[in-house]
């Protein structure tokens, strides 16, 4: 059977589902950028694989990002509780059996739902890791991916495609922090059937040979989309030194973009040992640097700027700040009880993998629960009318405190940083150090 590709239009239930997802990553992340080809994602069988580095938020983020909102395959564990089942089946999620957990043995029932759903033209997602890991690199891809792929091609389904789509979070265990979404290129199964398979060789699952070809090469691609370092440290000086590359491009704005400065860390992760080593020192020094003087690099790059021009921007942002205060105030007022509950949850020591869940599923609910109470208080005051006003400024009065929270950040960090570096004689030091850190990324490219 052949799957129309032309553009899919979302239906109400999905339409709704992006759009609590994207208020939920609005409020959560600071910033979510997408990288992907307009359209890539929006029509036909498609298969997509992902990185499971943060747990729960890592589905909120595909289902945000991508063109549709993808059938995800998750535990049947999760099916055994009332709620949350009732919330896969919402969202129309195909249930998987691991060995370690209890119950019937077995995942013919998902092979077949998948095979149905990607017959019928949809977008599925699987974490091919089939674990949520720690590390800043994709632990080893199983084989599940390749197996649906080629089951559902031998059922009938035609012009499947395989989406690599990587997920980078400057820090998964942080609220308000960065992610960027890479979407690589797609696979077309039908096209490359032929590079796994040997002629006369089964083109179906029971093929093991083709099945680990498969298997590896969406390992490669889903390296080249997600993070893929050696550690963290590696990590940590790898993005450091993609941002200040970038941040001393002329003309360049001095509050990088995440999304470049991910790809050109990844790129950077590619090179040799000896050449990443070379780049990491370089950074070592000038943070040693930075530290001395209690900057960092954006401040550098900023206080170069004349003293009038410095007062102007301080001023502007002054301006904008007294005009959010009333506004971030009263969200403050509102909100206080969630915000206090998210400060202890945060102060509760759990790894990583389990805060990037932890964290947005309770702000979620918190959030959801206070705009609950704040909404039926509209509705006793004046109705429908009082329903819709609270509804709609409860989001901005959120959004007007997180703006002058950061803003008053950044203007208290740039006055600092100025006032440093013109009054110490470690400036040109550091300088020649930061210039070090350009021409090492630039050997490296």
């Amino acid at each position: 059977m052949t799957a129309e590709r032309s553009t899919t239009h979302l239906t109400r239930r999905e339409r709704f589902i992006k759009n609590v997802a994207g208020l939920a990553v609005r409020l959560i992340y600071r910033s979510v950028e997408v990288r992907q080809i307009a359209g890539e994602t929006s029509s036909g069988p498609q298969l997509a694989v992902s990185n499971h580095f943060g747990g729960f938020s890592d589905a909120l983020i595909q289902a945000y990002a991508l063109d549709r909102v993808p059938r995800f395959i998750a535990r049947d564990v999760i099916w055994r509780y009332p709620i949350a089942k009732e919330l896969m089946e919402f969202f129309r999620a195909i249930p998987t059996h691991k060995p370690e957990d209890k119950g019937p043995a077995g995942n013919d029932q998902m092979f077949h739902s998948t095979y149905t759903a990607l017959g019928e033209g949809d977008l599925v997602m699987i974490f091919p890791e089939g674990i949520t890991v720690d590390d800043p690199s994709i632990a080893r891809v199983k084989t599940g991916a390749a197996r649906i792929a080629m089951g559902a091609r031998a059922s009938g389904v035609e012009e499947i495609q395989i989406i690599p789509s990587g997920i980078h979070y400057d820090d998964k265990a942080a609220f308000r922090s960065k992610v960027w979404v890479n979407v690589g290129a797609p696979l077309d199964l039908d096209e490359e059937i032929g590079t796994y398979a040997e002629a006369g060789t089964a083109l179906d699952a029971s093929n093991r040979d083709a099945v680990r070809a498969l298997t590896a090469d969406i390992e490669e691609r889903l390296r080249r989309s997600a993070p893929d370092y050696a550690d963290w440290e590696e990590e940590r000086a790898l993005t450091s030194a993609a941002s200040i590359a970038l941040r001393s491009i002329p003309g360049a704005p001095a509050d990088v973009d995440y999304g470049e400065e991910s790809a050109l860390a990844n790129l950077l992760s590619q090179r040799p040992q000896g050449t990443k080593n070379s780049i990491a020192a370089a950074v070592d020094t000038y943070t040693a640097d930075l530290d001395a003087v209690g900057l960092n690099d954006q401040q550098m790059v900023t206080s170069h700027q004349s003293r009038r021009s410095f007062l102007w921007r301080m001023i502007w942002n002054l301006i904008v700040g007294i005009l959010l205060l009333p506004f971030a105030l009263a969200g403050l007022l509102i909100n206080i009880i969630p915000f206090v509950l998210l400060w202890l949850i945060g102060r509760i020591k759990m790894d990583p993998a389990m805060a990037a869940t932890v964290k947005p599923a309770s702000a979620i609910l918190l959030f959801l629960i206070t705009w609950g109470i704040a909404g039926w208080s509209g509705w006793t005051w004046s109705g429908i009318e009082g329903v819709a006003a609270v509804l709609l400024v409860m989001p901005l009065y959120v959004f007007a405190l997180f703006a002058l929270v950061e803003r008053g950040r950044l203007i208290w960090r740039a006055w600092n940083g100025w006032w440093r570096s013109h009054r110490t004689d470690l400036h040109r030091g550091v300088l020649n150090h930061r210039r070090a850190v350009v021409q090492a990324v630039s050997d490296a490219l």
